[in-house]
């Protein structure tokens, strides 16, 4: 849990403070004061403060963001009594509309900026790997679900909505986000199957591995005092057949196993090319405690390396992908059952996070979630940064400048929005977290 949360604050923090800098800078760039610069929020109290020049710097206690507190702005603070007193030179309502704008934008630039760094980065560093449905000889593993929607064990996926890809991980994806029909591939000729509510939330709950392909198998590691170490099995070992009945995949394995749960039962393994019988107490779950490899796995990914120009570009578009993937995703939610349980805030999203620590998820979710935090600020909602540059577009354009008194309101407004859609998050984060 410690890493969890590690990971996930470390990440917004460094996120808050590169966006909360980004208006800094650009403020200071155009003569503006500062008068706070804080990371997370800072209600009643502060766990660390300092006032340097003009500027008081510090942490909050709140993670829900972060802010930069700038001279003659009407902001989340509501300041309105230095707005009632003469303008100053360093103020940011005497500024033109055009470097309000760039201010107001400064943030989002570095989130868009950031974002694509990282994917540069990771695309440079890692290249991509992903399973080639062309490869796939055995298909897919098929559960009694997923049996309820029209799929077959064998089947192997090759499109969505008549659209061919190459990756099993876009075929899941585009299944979900978009899809009406999946086509498979299922004893030699192409089969349609639609997609419908149930089949979006099986894709949804599976958390992206709804497509498991079917696998030959070698025994990896045997847990202490299982069933496994004490039949006899060792790594290497090969598990051909159960009963006498062959098992070839290790689907077959599990299935057959599974009807000898709480018995005995003989298991035909090759060890090193020679034949080898033992006898297994299978336990009541039908397993008997040991974790598989498999090279034919191995074999279906296909991995791409990326030069210094092909990730620098790569980067470049990642940031927009990333948003339009999220943007469907919302979609998503209102065409599957319980959509509102998959939305996660902080409290949900400290469980999605790896138990170990993980650099390169550390890093591919920090990317991802820069990009979207760049979309959601450039939103034209009263409070948030796409509000204030709305005010400035309209200014720019009309000639005229909104009266105080209609940005005071408009502030307030976006307040109680956002306001709203805390309590709404953390809410639902608590719910499910109760009843799920």
């Amino acid at each position: 849990m410690l890493i969890q949360i590690a990971t996930l604050m470390l990440s917004l923090m460094l996120l808050v403070m590169l966006h909360e800098l980004g208006h800094y800078v650009t403020a200071r760039w155009f003569g503006v004061r500062v008068e706070r610069f804080f990371c997370f929020f800072d209600v009643k109290f502060a766990i660390w403060k300092k006032k340097i020049g003009d500027t008081v710097y510090g942490i909050g206690w709140l993670p829900l963001g972060g802010y930069v507190k700038l001279s003659g702005m009407i902001d989340e603070s509501m300041d309105l009594e230095q707005m009632k007193q003469e303008p100053k030179p360093y103020e940011f309502r005497v500024k033109p509309a055009w470097q309000r704008l760039i201010i107001m934008l400064g943030g989002i630039i570095v989130n868009i900026i950031l974002a694509m760094i990282i994917y540069a980065a990771l695309f440079i560093s890692q290249g991509e790997t992903y399973v080639d449905v062309n490869k796939m000889q055995y298909g897919i593993e098929v559960d009694a679900k997923q049996e309820k929607l029209g799929l077959e064990n064998g089947d192997i996926p090759v499109g969505v909505n008549g659209i061919k890809y190459n990756s099993l991980r876009n075929i899941n994806k585009e299944a979900l986000l978009g899809g009406n029909t999946l086509e498979v591939k299922r004893d030699g000729k192409e089969v349609s199957l639609p997609i419908n509510e149930n089949f979006r939330t099986e894709i949804l709950n599976s958390k992206g591995s709804f497509f498991h392909p079917q696998v030959t198998f070698e025994v990896d590691s045997i847990f202490d005092n299982s069933a496994a170490q004490k039949a006899g099995l060792l790594k290497g070992d090969k598990i051909i057949a159960v009963d006498g009945f062959t098992t070839p995949l290790y689907s077959d394995f599990k299935r057959k196993l599974a009807e000898y749960k709480g018995k005995t039962v003989p298991l035909s393994v090759v060890r090193k090319g020679e034949a080898v019988e033992l006898m297994a107490n299978v336990n009541k779950d039908g397993a008997l405690g040991f974790k598989i490899t498999s090279a034919y796995l191995n074999s279906l990914e296909v991995h791409r390396d990326y030069t210094i120009a092909e990730g620098i570009t790569m980067g470049l578009t990642e940031p927009f992908e990333s948003i339009a993937t999220q943007v469907r995703g919302i979609g998503t939610l209102f065409k599957v059952k319980d959509g509102r349980k998959q939305v996660a805030g902080p409290i949900g999203m400290v469980k999605q996070m790896p138990t170990e620590w993980n650099w390169l998820f550390f890093w591919s979710f920090t990317a991802m979630i820069s990009a979207w935090l760049a979309f959601i600020n450039l939103l034209p909602i009263p409070g948030l940064d796409g509000g204030h540059a709305v005010f400035a577009i309209y200014e720019m354009v009309t000639g005229r400048k909104p009266s105080e008194k209609v940005l005071e309101k408009a502030q307030m407004v976006g307040v109680v929005i956002i306001l709203a859609l805390m309590v709404f998050i953390f809410g639902n984060d608590i719910v499910n977290m109760i009843f799920k």
